[in-house]
């Protein structure tokens, strides 16, 4: 059966690809899509959502013009990050800037859309013309929305518990077309997706076995979490089907990756990790401090000292080869 898998982000694909390969009879002809790639795709003609790398970056160029209000602040740090933040949340809201700044009346409302307007004016202009809004590529995509059962079959939202306003219009005229199905895997489903002739299906309510643990630290916590992971190993429970979960996984990377070691539990990091928590990557970081800050004894004594764990160009130096420092 042919379908269309939409999810909510990369990870979310990852997970949803593993499934698909672990039950390949029943998965055959499915495509995985985001809701930024969908539309790209009904779109066609090798139009692709904007990037944010990209939009960065013309966000750098576009300040060496002039950008009204935005003058004062754009050589600050953090004014790309910021800027660019900002444009994708107004076009992930479906906003039309011109717009918006036909109906404020405040003078300093104004004179700050006028800004983000121009601002955005020229960002598009640095973008490659394949890259389109997601409020652009959404009118392209509506005017190929015919053919939206033949790419897609069946279309599936899995995972999410909303959708940016922007692609509402764009799910509701291809239901018009095409069966799309709303996973609810929450309690909560949003008010519009019924009015938009989506289909919900529930799944069935699982009632998981819910233990509180009192911790005085996030090491602490992660300890517990561990214990947690062994006590279920032990007692028969596949590695892959072990998640430890939190809102925002930062403060806790580093106890993760310390007691895993110590522990012998081999986690995979979801997010990625960190670059300097491996050897090789603290190799390249003492050379890199040696290149951009030069020589000193303490710079040196660190690269050789990480060079010989890890090659052997320098295992002829003799322990307290320092010492001649």
């Amino acid at each position: 059966m042919h379908k269309t898998l939409v999810v909510h982000n990369r990870h979310a694909w990852r997970c949803q690809r593993t499934r698909s390969a672990l039950n390949a009879n029943a998965s055959q002809g499915v495509l995985l899509l985001t809701i930024e790639q969908l539309a790209a795709r009904l779109a066609g003609g090798f139009l692709r959502p904007v990037d944010s790398d990209a939009v960065k970056a013309a966000v750098g160029v576009s300040i060496m013009k002039p950008l009204g209000e935005f003058d004062a602040i754009k050589e600050l740090p953090g004014f790309q990050r910021a800027a660019a933040t900002t444009l994708g949340k107004a076009w992930s809201a479906g906003l039309s800037l011109a717009n918006e700044l036909g109906s404020a009346t405040d003078t300093g409302t104004k004179d700050r859309l006028a800004s983000l307007a121009l601002l955005e004016r020229e960002v598009l202009a640095q973008l490659p013309n394949n890259q389109l809004r997601p409020r652009d590529l959404v009118d392209a995509a509506t005017k190929r929305v015919a053919h939206a059962r033949t790419i897609f079959g069946r279309i599936e939202i899995h995972g999410s518990t909303e959708v940016s306003p922007v692609w509402r219009p764009l799910l509701s005229t291809i239901a018009k077309q095409s069966e799309v199905v709303w996973m609810a895997e929450a309690r909560h489903v949003p008010e519009w997706v019924s009015t938009a002739g989506i289909v919900v299906e529930r799944s069935p309510a699982a009632k998981p076995l819910i233990r509180a643990v009192s911790c005085a630290s996030p090491r602490h916590e992660i300890l517990e979490a561990l214990r947690w992971a062994r006590q279920h190993l032990a007692q028969g429970a596949s590695p892959q089907d072990i998640a430890i979960a939190t809102a925002s996984p930062d403060d806790w990377d580093d106890h993760v990756l310390t007691l895993a070691e110590s522990a012998n539990l081999p986690i995979h990091f979801v997010q990625g990790r960190s670059a300097f928590s491996t050897t090789e990557g603290q190799l390249a970081a003492a050379l890199a401090e040696i290149l951009l800050r030069g020589f000193s004894r303490r710079r040196l004594v660190r690269f050789i000292a990480l060079a010989r764990s890890q090659t052997t160009r320098f295992k002829s130096l003799p322990s307290d080869w320092w010492r001649a420092l």
